[in-house]
């Protein structure tokens, strides 16, 4: 009887067993059948023969969630140093690593008003001089003079972390057309230049006339200047309406012009910088219709206005000073409200709320030269705004955000900004400065291009996903020179 009963003990282990390697295999076949088999493809959608390749846009069979950059910004840096230390070894040069030949391709698709990047007409390549010598001339003119001169004459410091292809030059008629033909190349339709009363009029004209050339348009971006008030932003918008606006029915103007549709006018397209340094109802006095200076209505300089906001607070300021929407400017996510990607869903669905026009913006990083804390309230009200490029990938996800967003314009900061290190210029590698490597130097602008050519794709395919017509297109929907 024991022998029996230990028998079947037995056979019952052996029975657990065989179904747990059963289990096991069983299993394995299934992560297997997982990893091996390929992802059932979507089929193309086609597209109106307008230029665009027929295939449906990318990001929009995406799946995955967008979510903020993530690194360990030491490992970066050290990560950045050991790279660059191997090329310079590795390269015969000294001040100089390898650099890989550019895949930068013509454009192939037509040129989108609705994508705008920020252009400096004039960049400070120089830091301005100290107001007293460094260490070391110090110790020299101890030595040399047997005392101590504070005169600012020490020998000039760049002011950039990167290095330009072009190198240091001074803006002329030629850099601006190579400028203005790479913009167009990558495909972005308008040029938001930041401009204030002591601008240069003679590189001013330059610009519209060789934006005019490469089928640009300009839109302007007021700065804040000293003792900029209500009367001075109404006779600088009045300058440029009269200046560089349309004339007569029919003319057309380089001055960036939106169609209006809840206006049934065409309007020229300005941006006010720091917005929010200027009281309500002192705003209201141009933008309300019954203002004293108001451009509303049948004026002849109504325009359509976006102020810079960088607080939650300033929301509800655009809402009351009568604004006609609001843009981030700072490329730097996370670094305020307004600049933060996970926040621009709230912001759009407050523009809409208030038929306000939402236009967030985008850069492929901020690397500036200053290692001192900043004045909070001079430097968009934080201290922490550097954001590494991380080799593309940080544009790549602003670009990802915005388009999510399905937003109506979208603007890059920047082309030339090289202060700021937002630039998507040329640069090469230099000892002492950052670059784009291991791209080559064209690296942004074949990024630009390719984003672009997608937030069309986008738009296309959504209205083809959606079987919209011309009568049941949204306000999100236009994709050139058009806004609700």
């Amino acid at each position: 009887m024991a022998a029996h009963k230990l028998s079947s003990i037995k056979s019952m282990k052996l029975f657990v067993c065989l179904i747990g390697v059963t289990s096991f295999l069983l299993l394995i076949f299934c992560l297997y059948t997982t990893i091996s088999t390929p992802e059932k493809e979507v089929a193309p959608l086609s597209l109106p023969n307008d230029g665009y390749q027929n295939v449906v846009s990318y990001e929009l069979r995406r799946s995955q969630t967008v979510v903020p950059e993530k690194y360990n910004e030491h490992q970066v840096k050290a990560r950045i140093i050991r790279d660059k230390i191997k090329r310079l070894v590795g390269s015969g040069n000294p001040n100089t690593a390898t650099v890989p030949p550019s895949e930068h391709r013509n454009r192939t698709f037509p040129l989108n008003r609705n994508v705008q990047i920020h252009y400096h007409g004039t960049v400070a390549w120089y830091k301005p001089r100290p107001t007293h010598p460094s260490s070391d001339r110090l110790v020299a003119r101890i030595y040399e003079n047997n005392s101590v001169s504070f005169k600012p004459n020490d020998e000039p410091v760049i002011n950039t972390a990167f290095y330009p292809k072009r190198r240091l030059y001074n803006t002329s008629e030629s850099i601006v057309r190579e400028h203005f033909n790479e913009i167009q190349n990558c495909g972005i339709g308008t040029v938001v230049l930041g401009w204030q009363p002591n601008f240069s009029e003679y590189l001013l004209r330059t610009i519209f006339r060789v934006a005019e050339q490469y089928d640009l348009k300009v839109a302007i971006e007021i700065l804040d200047y000293a003792d900029r008030t209500i009367e001075s932003i109404r006779s600088n918008i009045k300058y440029f309406v009269d200046g560089f606006g349309k004339g007569p029915a029919g003319t057309t103007s380089t001055l960036s012009y939106y169609t209006v549709l809840s206006k049934k006018r065409d309007l020229p397209l300005f941006y006010i910088r720091k917005a929010y340094r200027i009281t309500d109802p002192e705003w209201k006095r141009l933008l309300s219709r019954n203002g004293i200076l108001t451009i509303r209505g049948a004026a002849s300089y109504d325009a359509v206005l976006l102020a810079h906001i960088s607080s939650k607070d300033h929301k509800s300021m655009v809402r009351r000073a009568g604004f006609d929407g609001f843009y981030t400017y700072l490329p730097s996510n996370g670094a305020n409200y307004a600049s933060t990607w996970k926040n621009w869903n709230q912001l759009k669905k407050f523009a809409d709320s208030y038929r306000l026009l939402f236009v967030p913006t985008i850069g492929p990083g901020y690397y500036d030269r200053r290692k001192y804390h900043r004045n909070v309230n001079q430097n968009h009200g934080i201290t922490n705004i550097k954001r590494y490029r991380s080799n593309g990938q940080y544009f790549d996800v602003g670009w990802r955000t915005s388009l999510k967003n399905n937003l109506q314009i979208i603007t890059i900061n920047s082309y030339n900004n090289w202060v700021d290190g937002t630039q998507i210029e040329a640069a090469i590698p230099v000892f002492g400065f950052r670059d784009y490597l291991p791209g080559p130097p064209e690296k942004y602008l074949d990024l630009t291009q390719a984003w672009v050519e997608e937030y069309i794709k986008y738009k296309l395919n959504n209205i083809k996903l959606n079987k919209k017509t011309e009568l049941t297109l949204s306000c999100y929907d236009f994709i050139n020179s058009t806004i609700c």
